[in-house]
């Protein structure tokens, strides 16, 4: 719980295409193959451990925020906006944030105020129907019995775990956009890793002149506190918290936040605006979850709030378990200005933020964690669906016809040897249209075919996305055979080992992994268990059905998590239609598919990949 911009995307591969017709040059004297790794002028990922991330490996980027993004924090959108004549002496407590209007019939100038602030001197207070005896002990008697509880002040829900929000929890909420103020001032990192992507600020305890941060900091620390630990019952010793910025296309996925004593996870929300009304619906192409939602039908439950509505996305996503894991969002809380929210860290306290869709406004929040005595170790994460094995027939039914299937410029003895150079000098290789078109068209129209059958890969908090079924793949049709279970034919036939065999100069023996998956909005893969990346190997991704307009995210990208922070990202795979892959990673290079965001994609947009692994 803590916008994408041009100069925080993932790096671009860097690879070397083999095309077609076109030759290539190298060193054919290359020496020993390095591992699966560039070497890039400019660190653009750094990755770290730090005790505030939410996995062992953080991918970090350095961030200032620049006077446009400073602008839309203060919702200054226009040229004629008056924020440059701010001055934080003033003593108004309207400051900058006014127009002047002509009355025309008495020709008077009329000073119209539209985000007023509080007294600079002054220090946030908590709303004092919060601090009365008698609503403590109802709330506390609530959270105790997990009973449903609802009152202007306090919203408490129990399903599919406890979150408390605190309505109005300011006295003054005019003090917040002098909070929004002090953001200014504050220098902003981008955050930018497989688990998220936003802007946070270095922890609140750091700041000393920001007066209005300094005094939310003071507050969490002594009367909220408190609060929260009389109504939970739990000890609360500490807080850490820092600002977040969430702008369009920014999210934290599924993640339970259990790390060293935290003990309760908050978020005080920001919104101090009025949004505009959302479009109508046929404009409407982007949902939450796993399939496009229709926000009048939705049954999942939602909290909503001034300043922020749903079709801007945003939500404190909660989701209920099954024996597996994280399985459906079951309640969807949205911003809301001036309101505290806060729930028990715990086994089953698997949340996210929703990916942002306003392309106007941020999301902003102060957000961290209550500290006490040290939970139970977390238990290990459940371990990643089975990969599709290799097809294990008869040599005369596993008979491929490699001129059937690929494009005969990379058959060619000349191609295949300038593959081979670029692989010794660089350890990957991109090779465009290496399929036959015809052969491609086909296969596209059997992936959409409808009896063609998929299963949804889970858990939610290491993966979502959809792969052609085991039991289905394996399944022998009578007639002739479908182009789906063809391409899997191919992909493990000796022939085509053969041929990589040749792409790589590797002594390549088996094929370890297969999977033959459907991408849509929303849907991702995070860095795998440290186990999965302990031994060499051979990673072939085939993307298929990409659209040609541009995307944000689905980028294959290797790291090495336990390497040199200073290397940053070593490779990264942009989804190219029949475009093939290869990677030669070396032990402790490890992948993941960055989040595919519904800002680029329609709710009926999908693509498809096809990834295994070889090994020797």
């Amino acid at each position: 719980m803590s916008s994408p911009s041009k100069e925080t995307e993932e790096p671009s591969s860097g690879n070397e295409e083999v095309a077609s017709a076109a030759g290539g040059s190298g060193d054919s004297n290359a020496d020993k193959r390095p591992p699966a790794k560039r070497q890039i002028s400019t660190a653009v990922i750094e990755i770290s451990d730090t005790d505030s991330d939410d996995s062992d490996v953080c991918a970090v980027i350095s961030y200032q925020a620049s006077a446009d993004e400073v602008k839309r924090i203060r919702r200054d959108y226009s040229s004629s906006s008056s924020s440059s004549d701010y001055s934080s002496d003033s003593d108004s407590p309207w400051e900058d944030d006014s127009v002047v209007i002509k009355d025309k019939i008495s020709e008077k100038v009329v000073k119209t105020q539209l985000n007023p602030r509080a007294n600079r001197m002054d220090d946030p207070k908590l709303n004092p129907a919060l601090k009365s005896q008698d609503v403590i002990d109802k709330v506390k008697s609530y959270w105790e019995e997990e009973k449903d509880y609802t009152s202007k002040e306090v919203t408490l829900t129990c399903d599919p775990f406890r979150l408390c929000r605190l309505q109005g929890l300011l006295e003054n909420p005019d003090i917040i956009n002098n909070i929004v103020d002090d953001m200014n001032t504050l220098d902003w990192s981008r955050k930018k890793m497989d688990l998220y992507e936003f802007h946070q600020t270095t922890d609140l305890a750091n700041l000393t002149w920001q007066r209005s941060i300094r005094g939310i900091y003071d507050m969490l620390k002594t009367e909220i506190m408190t609060w929260v630990s009389q109504v939970t019952g739990l000890e609360l010793t500490s807080v850490s918290a820092s600002c977040s910025l969430y702008g369009p296309g920014d999210h934290l996925l599924v993640h339970d936040d259990r790390l060293g004593d935290r003990r309760v996870a908050f978020i005080l929300y920001l919104a101090p605006w009025t949004p505009r009304a959302p479009p109508p619906p046929p404009l409407l192409h982007n949902g939450a979850g796993d399939r496009p939602v229709n926000l009048q039908v939705s049954s999942t439950q939602e909290l909503c709030g001034d300043g922020w509505r749903p079709h801007m996305g945003g939500a404190l996503e909660l989701f209920s378990c099954d024996e597996a894991g994280p399985a459906r969002v079951a309640l969807r809380a949205y911003p809301a200005n001036n309101t505290l929210a806060f729930f028990a860290v715990g086994p089953k306290s698997f949340h996210q933020v929703g990916e942002v869709l306003s392309l106007e406004l941020p999301r902003l929040s102060i957000n961290g964690w209550f500290h006490g005595p040290a939970l139970a170790p977390a238990p290990a994460p459940a371990a990643p669906p089975r990969a599709l094995p290799p097809h294990q027939r008869p040599v005369s039914a596993r008979l491929v016809l490699l001129n059937q299937w690929v494009e005969s410029t990379y058959l060619s003895a000349r191609v295949r040897a300038q593959v081979q150079t670029q692989m010794e000098r660089a350890s990957e290789v991109c090779l465009r249209d290496v399929l036959q078109p015809a052969r491609c068209r086909a296969l596209l129209d059997a992936l959409e075919a409808p009896d063609v059958e998929w299963e949804r890969c889970g858990p939610a908090q290491q993966r979502r996305y959809w792969r052609v079924a085991e039991r289905w793949l394996a399944r022998e049709a009578a007639d002739e055979p479908h182009a789906v279970r063809g391409l899997a034919r191919l992909l493990g036939a000796a022939a085509w080992l053969r041929l990589l065999a040749d792409f790589t100069d590797l002594p390549l023996a088996a094929l370890r992994r297969l999977e033959l998956q459907r991408w849509a909005p929303g849907d991702f893969t995070l860095l795998p268990p440290r186990e999965h990346y302990q031994q060499a190997r051979l990673e072939a991704v085939l993307y298929l059905g990409v659209p040609t307009h541009p995307l944000c995210g689905g980028q294959t990208i290797y790291v090495a998590p336990e390497g040199d922070p200073e290397e940053g990202a070593l490779v990264t795979l942009p989804p190219i239609h029949n475009a093939l892959n290869l990677v030669y990673c070396d032990t402790g290079a490890a992948s993941f598919t960055k989040y595919l965001s519904k800002l680029t994609m329609a709710p009926d947009e999908h693509f498809y990949i096809a990834t295994c692994t070889y090994t020797e």
